[in-house]
């Protein structure tokens, strides 16, 4: 194990602890155990992929950094109130030929939930990935005009 004498970043740490963690654990349970959604959310700023997400009068609008993936690689889903992406960072290094002094690199599968404010017109989003840049619009349901109905009588 590298040692480094320079103070280490908390948050990096612990997104680095987590990820050993996942890890372990799907290798040991085969899956993620039920209670690990809980850890993980507690170091949701630590998460991969980096995310921002914004909101238009009309749209959330949501970028993700994937670095080193291809567009195969990436899946999205988007259900009414949680946009999820998800894929597999494929380790390409060649461990045979290089003895590493230090790896920060994440490989593997990886899985990231967000929940919207608002609810999103699923039919109608759209994603798009350039130079490693995950870009995606979702589009507002449009809200239902109210509409008064005539009460009939029945005698």
């Amino acid at each position: 194990m590298f040692l480094s004498t320079r103070r280490n970043n908390p948050v990096s740490e612990l997104s680095r602890m987590q990820q050993e963690m996942n890890r372990l654990m799907e290798g040991f349970f085969g899956h993620e155990p039920s209670f690990w959604p809980a850890v993980a959310a507690r170091t949701a700023a630590a998460s991969w992929p980096k995310i921002d997400v914004s909101e238009t009068e009309g749209a959330m609008h949501v970028s993700a950094e994937l670095p080193g993936l291809k567009q195969e690689d990436i899946d999205v889903e988007v259900h009414a109130d949680t946009l999820k992406i998800s894929g597999e960072k494929k380790d390409e290094r060649v461990v045979d030929e290089h003895n590493f002094h230090s790896v920060e690199r994440s490989f593997g599968r990886f899985e990231r939930v967000i929940p919207l404010p608002v609810e999103i017109d699923s039919k109608k989003a759209e994603a798009t990935f350039k130079e490693g840049v995950l870009s995606i619009n979702l589009p507002k349901v449009t809200p239902v005009a109210s509409q008064k109905i005539a009460v009939k009588s029945t005698t």
